[in-house]
Order: C-alpha cells, then sequence, then structure tokens
C-alpha cells in the first residue's frame, strides 16, 4: 500500500514539473482587439459590398439571419477580398453579420519560466491579434 502511495506521489511531482516547463502558454498570448461597428443602410433586394482586403485572412464569426448571399469572395475586377450581402427576396428590417480577422505576430525574447536546467535562451513569441468588424445591416424602402 505504501509502495502505491509512492508512485502515485512521485507521478503527480513529475506532473507538476513538467507542466511548469511548457512553453505553450508564454507562446501564444490572445491579444483581443475592439470591435469595429460598420451601420450600413440598403433597400430591399439591394446587394451591400464591403472591402475587407485591409482586414487580412477574413471569416465569418456570426452568420447573418436573413440573407440569400453572404460571403466573403475576390471581387473579379479589382482582385481585393470583398464581403457581399443580399437580403432574402423582398426582407426589410435588420441584420447583422460579425467577420473577425487574426493577425499574427512573431518577436524573439529571452525564454522564461523553466530552470531545469533548458539552454535555449531566445525564443519567438507567437501573438495572435483578433479583431472583429461587425455590420449592422438595415434594409428599408
Amino acid at each position: 500500500m505504501k509502495k502505491l502511495y509512492s508512485i502515485l506521489i512521485i507521478l503527480f511531482c513529475l506532473m507538476i514539473l513538467f507542466q511548469s516547463c511548457s512553453k505553450q502558454s508564454s507562446q501564444e498570448m490572445i491579444a483581443p482587439v475592439s470591435p469595429n461597428i460598420i451601420n450600413a443602410k440598403i433597400s430591399p433586394n439591394q446587394a451591400y459590398v464591403f472591402n475587407v482586403s485591409s482586414l487580412g485572412n477574413v471569416a465569418i464569426e456570426k452568420q447573418a439571419s436573413h440573407y440569400k448571399l453572404s460571403n466573403t469572395t475576390a471581387d473579379a475586377k479589382t482582385g481585393h477580398i470583398v464581403y457581399q450581402y443580399l437580403p432574402t427576396q423582398d426582407y426589410t428590417g435588420t441584420d447583422e453579420v460579425v467577420l473577425s480577422s487574426k493577425t499574427t505576430i512573431i518577436s524573439a525574447g529571452s525564454s522564461g519560466g523553466c530552470s531545469s536546467g533548458h539552454s535555449d535562451n531566445l525564443v519567438s513569441t507567437k501573438y495572435i491579434s483578433t479583431s472583429y468588424t461587425t455590420i449592422r445591416l438595415i434594409i428599408s424602402k
């Protein structure tokens, strides 16, 4: 019985030791950015197009509710990435879509955290910045 407790205590101590040397948490920090809100007014059955090329890699975080078309695509004329929205047939009211854009910033710095003999003095730290753009659409005549 004492042998079982000794093994469990040793395993627990090893788990704590290995967890303290994990570099995952210091290398991937998430830095949120405050949201950008765009209010747009369109007529029923009218398309709305918003240039999102400056935002980088954009994804739809929350899809619109009353759409016939709601996506990001490359504009055929300019090649820029745009968000396109077309409401369902004859819909009037409000709709909302949330776009997200993630930017990765990698910087070099000195290692910290683990003092169990690791000799790597320089580590790269990856910061992920996520920005959100909310487009509020008012569809009325």
